[in-house]
């Protein structure tokens, strides 16, 4: 499988970037230059120059370049969501035979339609915020260096990494508990968007059945909800302790010990929320060390989805016996009709049989060997008919869907039952306008109506 980072390769997110290492340069700028005005206000007093300088620093990171950043971020998540839209429309076009799958049919249309947008848009955001914190973090170190010395720099680095190391223990507790959470939730928002016939409809037994089990399942994503918390931001906590304390402690000693030179004590001072500041984006980056497995989980469901499905062998579904096919006054068996479709280039094609024997299968067979030379119609679909409105009735959207086909330019219509649950006024208009649809390409229809599945199959 290739890299689950290919879909936000695009010049958005390039941009993106540069912004943010442009917004943090600014900042640590900023804290340089507060840093050395602070340290040299005793000797040179207060410089218009850096003084400019440090407005500028201040002001720019969270004003203009902050609303770069906003933009860039939509726009760069946004090229990812439609890059990813458009490999799942090319992955999965054309693969009706995948059309029988229901459970990974649905799964693939789950994750595209919510969960694989919902992913890619906070994979751009997690990408936005861990750049940012981490050249932060590495920026500002270097700029308290700069002012102070080594030492500070020092022991930023040191408990930060020992605050990782508190996280990385309690790694597999934070894991299990961020997916449980994650599952849970799935199951309530499957619980609400699947059901949603209970509500509308208003039917009071099966309202109350649902109502039920919709109250299990947000208990259920509630109880996950507080775990997660008990076990991954807890551990975060704890290691936010250590770092703050010895930072603090560690600024303040170096205070002390450096107590007859007031500049440097003052510098040190006034780089000590920076320096807290500093932990505290630590702290973030230890949250994000929590996520980032849950998220990459994500993101590897998300890629299979764009993963090209495989073909499935319809035949051991078809009843070779039981499906049968006539064209004009001959009868076929199911295995000869593939070569009658080649012979013939137009003409009307019906298969008839008993529920279940695979007159369907037999469609998406013929609908995966000739490929785009061919339409496939099924009885249910929400296929973009121009005609078919909601304002018509059924047999209406039927005739209306089967008039706007005449102008489509394929070399084999198949159709799914057209003719169930119409009336025989408009089952005869239907054969009509099949008739006239079958003079200028080969028709197979699977045909509903009682007198047309009293035919029998030719004996073998």
């Amino acid at each position: 499988m290739k890299s689950v980072f290919t879909i936000f390769k695009n010049k958005w997110t390039i941009a993106l970037l540069l912004i943010i290492l442009l917004q943090q340069v600014l900042v640590a700028s900023g804290t340089y230059f507060l840093g050395h005005l602070t340290s040299q206000f005793t000797t040179e007093g207060l410089q218009l120059s850096s003084v400019l300088i440090l407005f500028i620093c201040i002001f720019l990171p969270g004003t203009i370049v902050h609303y770069w950043i906003v933009w860039c971020t939509t726009r760069a998540w946004k090229l990812a969501q439609l890059n990813y839209l458009n490999e799942y429309m090319q992955s999965n076009y054309n693969h009706p035979t995948h059309w029988r799958n229901e459970t990974s049919k649905q799964q693939r249309h789950d994750i595209m339609c919510r969960g694989g947008q919902e992913t890619i848009q906070s994979t751009v955001h997690f990408l936005v915020d861990l750049t940012a914190t981490g050249l932060n973090i590495l920026l500002n170190t270097i700029s308290i260096i700069l002012v102070t010395d080594l030492t500070l720099g020092l022991v930023i680095v040191l408990v930060g990494l020992s605050g990782l190391w508190i996280i990385h223990l309690s790694e597999t507790g934070i894991s299990e508990s961020s997916r449980n959470e994650m599952l849970a939730d799935n199951q309530l928002n499957a619980h609400l968007s699947r059901s949603w016939d209970n509500i509308v409809l208003g039917n009071e037994l099966f309202f109350t059945r649902w109502k039920k089990h919709f109250n299990e399942l947000f208990v259920a994503s509630e109880g996950a909800s507080l775990e997660a918390v008990k076990k991954r931001d807890w551990i975060v906590s704890v290691a936010g302790i250590v770092t703050n304390a010895l930072v603090l402690g560690s600024a303040l000693m170096l205070a002390w010990m450096n107590r007859e030179t007031p500049g440097f004590v003052l510098a040190v001072l006034v780089m000590l929320p920076r320096s807290l500041q500093i932990v505290m984006h630590i702290q973030i980056i230890q949250t994000y060390v929590a996520q980032w497995k849950n998220l990459r989980e994500k993101l590897i469901v998300t890629s299979e989805s764009v993963v090209e499905p495989q073909p499935i062998d319809l035949s051991r579904l078809i009843q070779q016996d039981n499906v049968c096919i006539r064209m004009g006054n001959q009868n076929y068996s199911s295995q000869e009709v593939e070569n009658l479709l080649n012979k013939n280039r137009s003409g009307r094609v019906t298969i008839t049989g008993p529920n279940g024997a695979g007159k369907s299968c037999l469609l998406l067979k013929l609908k995966n060997k000739f490929s785009l030379s061919a339409t496939y119609i099924p009885a249910h679909h929400q296929l973009m008919l121009r005609e078919a409105q909601l304002s018509l009735s059924s047999g209406e959207v039927a005739l209306a869907a089967l008039k706007d086909l005449q102008s489509v330019n394929c070399n084999i219509l198949l159709l799914d039952e057209w003719d169930a649950n119409l009336s025989a006024e408009n089952r005869a208009i239907l054969d009509q306008v099949i008739d006239q649809l079958s003079l200028e390409r080969i028709v197979v229809e699977i045909r509903h109506s009682t007198e047309i599945l009293s035919l029998k199959c030719p004996a073998n």
